[in-house]
């Protein structure tokens, strides 16, 4: 098998055999070349490929798999947990909530400090759904054993569509350290390997209809399989198109029959977008190497993640990271060839789709590139077997991007863009795709024609609609930063809010779990680290209260002589200091109630209906109670008294209520276009006025003792939902 006739223009090799159909490639595979028999210079080549192959197998079987067999890691944990909900008939609404989803895990015992849900589809917690009758270890000692097959298979379907040798296929998947962290963390790419390699098989034999619907699954797993769906209608194959939809509309509605509705809106509404923005998690983080991360990290002022950007300019982020991705992606479309199907070529045009779609992604950590195990036996075939040195050299590029990484430390200005090699490398790896495609079109004599003319018009379309997307979700993004408190730098996300005086309590997610803050000035100070989380604080009347999670919260105060609060959770005090409110949960649902302190002899009561879900709430003065809950659907505000008795607040889709210590005044956060903002409402005659109006969350808001001030949590300029303390006055 002869394929580096694509290159012979740029290596001046002799003029080679016009490539055959897939199906003549087998007889022309069969006969051995030098290399093969083992004769001179290639038999030392074919034994030190194998020897790297045992070497890098062996170093696989005692350090990764070793480590993954013994402990959990991330992020099997995360499809656990919420297949496990699942499973067990609780409410999965709110399972993309950091500390929601961190409580359910911890109730399950689950040895893992930190476990989230952003940015993953919970289509593909499915895939360990029948595990979830076993601990969470011993599920993935089964889910280790099934991705092991998983592999094995796609190396089968690799072989038998390339025609390549076992010894570079298992050379090719033995180079891969993405592979090795996949099994590392018991994530499920290798799943996704074997989805889209099988799409591509039944591609290649006319199975058109049930290749689509391979990466229609392939989509509900990971989104971006979706630009599959623009190939389709490039190469004018509406089978597979039709498949496709058929694929993705069946994984949605799997998904949605046993996750409901509302989760999937959270996911469409708020999740995807910042996703698709590069902020699903911390956009400045050069680690992740990706296209997002380094313009972010160019162009983008945030006070505690990137003081020091090379230019202050949001803008050009707007700008350039829709142009700059379809500069990649945009090759990999307009080569495809409408009309014709020989197997070389639609190999290496699937090739080029995942490539340039690897090379975009906004959360391209080295896991994700467990998939180029699929584009390098496609660019292995069509080297061919004689140049060894430029199998070698698309080997080391393929082994670079998944290796290289990026560096976070010492990449103030412009220096970030030294940080980001794996990105160079991906976008390298796609160039030499491109140039393969480019050369068969010149051997073919394609024309571009005014179908690709067309194409090329529609895809500047898409980016003039990115960019206008992109600044228009700019607008009052960065305003919520002159009211930024200071933050340890350590601290990933701050959340739920409460002023006892002149500090602010939180909840700090760091490295070592969630712990209680306390910030006076510009001073922080937490709770010591252990192996509970601390989920929920809250003050009133120089008390104290938090959260400590396990096995099972309970609420515990600050003096010896207060009482624990067994089988509760988010804490809440009235500013009196007579009551406190919690949430008690059953099977994910919880339900507000009230214990008077002071009175050791009253029996806590619940306050809400079983049939509400309730989320948040706050004192009025008289003890009545303001809380947000649901009830299968969007959540709203409600009142109730101690007695009982619930009335809506009719104020829309809303959470996070919070009443003034004068009881005049609430303020709450709204969900309006995916965003959650702040709006006042005046309790004496119901008139309101939104505070803040950005596409960013503003939540969790805590009056200070005037009842003019507000600290609240916001992600504005951030990861989503990964949120810094602000503190604003609102009343003057």
């Amino acid at each position: 098998m002869v394929g580096w006739e694509f290159l012979e223009r740029f290596l001046d090799k002799p003029q080679a055999a016009i490539w055959k159909e897939f199906y003549e490639v087998e007889e022309q595979s069969s006969q051995k070349t030098d290399l093969e028999s083992g004769v001179g210079a290639g038999r030392w080549i074919r034994v030190g490929e194998w020897l790297l192959f045992a070497l890098l197998a062996a170093q696989f079987c005692v350090g990764p798999l070793t480590d993954a067999w013994k402990k959990l890691n991330t992020d099997f944990p995360n499809y656990y947990v919420t297949a496990s909900l699942a499973h067990e008939g609780s409410d999965t609404s709110r399972v993309y909530e950091w500390l929601w989803i961190e409580r359910q895990k911890d109730h399950r015992d689950v040895d893992q400090r930190l476990i989230g849900m952003v940015p993953i589809t919970a289509f593909s917690t499915l895939a360990v759904y029948p595990l979830t009758w076993l601990p969470a270890l011993a599920a993935k000692h089964v889910w280790i054993v099934f991705n092991f097959g998983l592999l094995l298979a796609t190396l089968f379907l690799l072989r038998a569509m390339t025609r390549i040798g076992w010894r570079r296929i298992a050379l090719a998947a033995a180079l891969s350290l993405p592979l090795r962290v996949n099994f590392l963390f018991g994530q499920y790419y290798v799943l996704l390997l074997f989805v889209l390699t099988l799409a591509l098989y039944l591609y290649l034999r006319q199975r058109r209809f049930l290749a689509g619907v391979m990466v229609g699954i392939a989509a509900g797993l990971k989104v971006f399989p979706v630009v599959y769906f623009l190939y389709f209608v490039r190469k004018r194959d509406w089978r597979a198109l039709a498949g496709g939809v058929a694929g993705g509309a069946s994984a949605a509605a799997v998904s949605v029959l046993v996750f409901g509705w509302q989760l999937h809106r959270t996911y469409l509404l708020q999740i995807l977008p910042s996703v698709l923005r590069g902020e699903g998690l911390d956009p400045y983080n050069l680690r992740a190497a990706s296209l997002s991360s380094l313009l972010h990290r160019l162009f983008i002022y945030e006070p505690l993640l990137n003081p020091h950007p090379a230019v202050n300019a949001a803008w050009l982020f707007a700008v350039l990271h829709p142009v700059l991705q379809m500069m990649v992606v945009a090759p990999a479309l307009l080569l495809v060839a409408p009309k014709r199907s020989d197997g070389l070529r639609v190999r290496l045009e699937w090739a080029a789709i995942l490539l340039a779609s690897l090379a975009i992604s906004t959360s391209a950590a080295a896991y994700l590139f467990t998939l180029l195990l699929l584009p390098v036996c496609v660019v292995l075939e069509a080297v061919g077997r004689k140049l060894y040195w430029f199998t070698a050299g698309a080997l080391a590029v393929y082994a670079a991007v998944g290796a290289l990484g990026g560096r976070y430390e010492g990449t103030e200005g412009w220096s970030a863009l030294t940080a980001v090699p794996r990105f160079y490398a991906a976008v390298l790896f796609c160039w030499l795709v491109y140039a393969m495609l480019i050369r068969l079109r010149r051997r073919e004599g394609t024309r571009f024609g005014w179908e690709g003319a067309a194409w090329a018009a529609g895809l500047a379309v898409v980016v003039g609609l990115g960019v206008s997307g992109n600044l228009r979700h700019q607008r009052g993004l960065y305003e919520d930063y002159r009211w930024r408190a200071q933050t340890a730098k350590d601290v990933y996300l701050s959340a739920d809010p409460a002023v006892d005086g002149d500090a602010v309590l939180y909840v700090a997610m760091r490295g070592a779990g969630y712990q209680a803050a306390v910030q006076t000035g510009d001073a922080t100070a937490f709770s010591a680290a252990s192996e509970d989380d601390l989920l929920g604080v809250s003050a009133a009347g120089g008390r104290r209260w938090v959260e400590r999670t396990g096995h099972a919260s309970a609420i515990e105060p600050d003096v010896a002589s207060g009482a624990v609060v067994p089988q509760a959770e988010s804490p809440v005090a009235s500013f009196d200091g007579r009551w406190l409110a919690y949430l008690r949960e059953d099977h994910g649902r919880g339900r507000v109630w009230v214990r008077e302190l002071g009175q050791p002899q009253s029996a806590d009561r619940p306050v809400t209906p079983p049939e509400l879900n309730a989320m948040e709430m706050s004192f009025l003065p008289d003890g009545q109670l303001i809380f947000s809950a649901a009830s299968g659907g969007r959540p709203g505000l409600f009142t109730t008294g101690q007695g009982g008795g619930v009335r809506s607040l009719a104020a829309g889709e809303a959470r996070y209520p919070a009443v003034s210590p004068d009881g005049r005044w609430l303020a709450y956060s709204a969900l309006q276009g995916g965003s959650w903002n702040l709006w006042l409402r005046n309790l004496e005659n119901g008139r309101q006025q939104r505070l803040t109006n950005a596409e960013c969350n503003n939540m969790s808001p805590a009056w200070t003792a005037d009842s003019k001030t507000l600290v609240y949590a916001s992600d504005c300029g951030r990861a989503l939902w990964f949120s810094a303390i602000c503190r604003r006055r609102v009343v003057q």
